[in-house]
Order: C-alpha cells, then structure tokens, then sequence
C-alpha cells in the first residue's frame, strides 16, 4: 500500500497524521525503535523536538500524550518510575478499531437521516414538489421550518446572536443591502447595525456592501445619515481597521443578506425596509446557495467604490456643526 493511501485510509477515520499529536505518537515509535519497547518522556520531547525543528514546553508535550493515552495509542506505563510509554500492536489495532466503529456509527446516522427525510420527501405533493423545483431554480431557498424567522424583533436578535456575537477574531460577516431600504425610511441605525460594528474591535471583519437606487452621491448620503448615530463608535471601529464600505457601482437586483465565513447565512425574505421575514441556512442545509452568495457578494465587492473614507467625513462634519 502506497504511503498516499494509507494516510487517506487514515484521514477516513479521523486520524490526521501532521498534527501535533500524531507527531508525537510517531516520535514516541522513533525514540523506542519499535513497538512493545517503553520509552521516557526524556527520550520522547528530543525525538519530538529533533523531528519538528521546535522548542515544546513540558506540560504541552505531556498533554499529547495523554491524548494518545486516551485514545488508545500508546500504552503508558505507570509501575516504572519516571513513567514510561509504549506502543503495542493490539492496543493500536484496537484504537483503529474504535474510530471506525465510531466512523460507522455516524455514517449510519447520516443514512439514516437522509432515509427519514427521503420518507417526508414521498409524503410531499407533487403540486408542492413542483413549487420546491420551482424555488431552488430561480434562488429562493428551502430550508427546514426551525430556520425560518418570523418578526422583526425575531429577525434582529437572530442577527446580533449569529453574526454580531457569534463571530469570533479572525472571522468575516459580509453584510449586502439596498440602499433603496434606507431612502423607504429605515431611519438611524438601529442596535443590529451597532453590535456588527462594535464586532469590529474583537477582531472580526466587516465587509458591508450597498447597492444603489440611483447613480447620484444620495446613496452615500443616505448611508452616512443611517450611521450618523454612532458616528464615534463607528469612526472607532473603522480605526481598527476591521470594517470596510463600498457601494456596487450601478444598480442590481440581487441578495439581500448577511454571512459569516462561508458557514452560514441569513437571507431577508422581503425588501421591506423593516424585514419580518428571514431564513437562517447552514452550509449543511443548503451549501449551494451559500457558495453562490458569497460568489455574488465578492464579484461585487471587487468591482464596488469604496466609500469608507467619505462616509467618515461626511459624519465628522455632521459632528462638528
């Protein structure tokens, strides 16, 4: 068996072999010249070290080890003193028994997920069969009824608890809008706008992108006029670094939403100005129609005018008069 296949065989049962862990396990194998041999710690952190070219505390090493341990990868050795660790065959078999029997067991439940939903599937009318197809090809989603908001109320404490606070350092919530809300008379920004862009200052990316109604400076305007009630934590937040601005450079019909990574997406169901209509879609539900919006949203983005510097100045002159 090829080196590549036996590491795919292992990937399909959740063992990664260039994590740390793993490395650990091989410099454990490494420094007792086999199995069934006991080995130090000593022995084992300058196998490790010598391996990865890096300096690992004490305590770091010894929890992979315990996680071996506990997996069933090594077998530790506690009537020698200092403790001493080893790999035998059997409790190696064994643990690659356990993750398969674990990977069999989830398999499984995912069949049988799919044979519950096939079975719900049978039960549907063609009529709304036909009205589903229907949905899916002109881009109005499906998703399972748990998913869909309702209420305005509903659909803004869904918005600051998946994206505002559920975005973590490092992650991105991609915000697309109409600028034609906002001259409907959305009025000042709202609590949702604010805890997006105090997101800003934990780390997280906001990439907010508008969509015209008309090809005159009113819509930076209007923009700037939404926000001018946190006019100082905005200019904070966009201090940061971690906010950005632009408007599509002509008018286009198209999502209405917010995303966070490519994991999830809420969807407005309405263009109504206040939308009491919503789906929340995991990639899991509806992988598909995520990909498409976040190719959407970055085709726009790339070709948008950015506006975050004008917005800025046209707040700070709302400021200072």
């Amino acid at each position: 068996m090829s080196t590549k296949k036996f590491q795919s065989d292992l990937e399909a049962l959740g063992v990664d072999i260039t994590t740390n862990e793993m490395q650990v396990f091989r410099a454990v194998l490494l420094a007792a010249g086999g199995t069934g041999k006991p080995v130090q710690y000593g022995e084992i952190a300058q196998s490790f070290e010598s391996m990865v070219k890096k300096k690992y505390t004490k305590a770091y090493i010894y929890r992979q080890l315990k996680n071996l341990e506990e997996n069933g990868f090594i077998v530790a050795d506690t009537f020698q003193t200092p403790k001493a660790y080893m790999i035998t065959e059997p409790s190696l078999a064994k643990a690659l028994e356990n993750r398969r029997n674990a990977k069999m067991s989830e398999n499984l439940k995912k069949k049988q997920d799919l044979t519950t939903k096939l079975n719900r599937l049978r039960e549907v009318k063609k009529q709304d069969l036909a009205l589903l197809l229907h949905n899916q090809l002109v881009g109005i989603p499906y998703v399972e009824e748990s998913f869909v908001i309702e209420g305005i109320e509903n659909v803004r404490s869904t918005i600051i608890q998946e994206f505002a606070e559920g975005a973590q350092e490092g992650d991105v919530v991609r915000v697309l809008g109409h600028s034609s809300t906002l001259a409907e008379g959305l009025g000042p920004g709202g609590v949702t706008e604010l805890r997006l862009i105090l997101s800003g200052f934990r780390g997280v990316k906001v990439y907010g992108l508008l969509t015209p109604y008309s090809q005159n400076g009113a819509n930076v305007n209007l923009l700037a006029s939404h926000l001018s009630p946190m006019v100082k934590v905005f200019e904070d937040a966009a201090a940061t670094g971690n906010i950005k601005l632009r408007l599509t450079r002509e008018p286009i019909n198209t999502y209405r939403m917010l995303t966070l990574n490519d994991d999830k997406m809420l969807l407005y169901l309405t263009h109504a100005k206040e939308s009491d209509a919503a789906a929340l879609i995991h990639r899991k539900d509806n992988p598909g129609l995520i990909d498409d919006a976040l190719r959407t949203f970055n085709e726009l983005w790339e070709s948008g005018i950015d506006v975050l510097e004008i917005v800025k100045q046209i707040l700070s002159k709302q400021q200072a008069s």
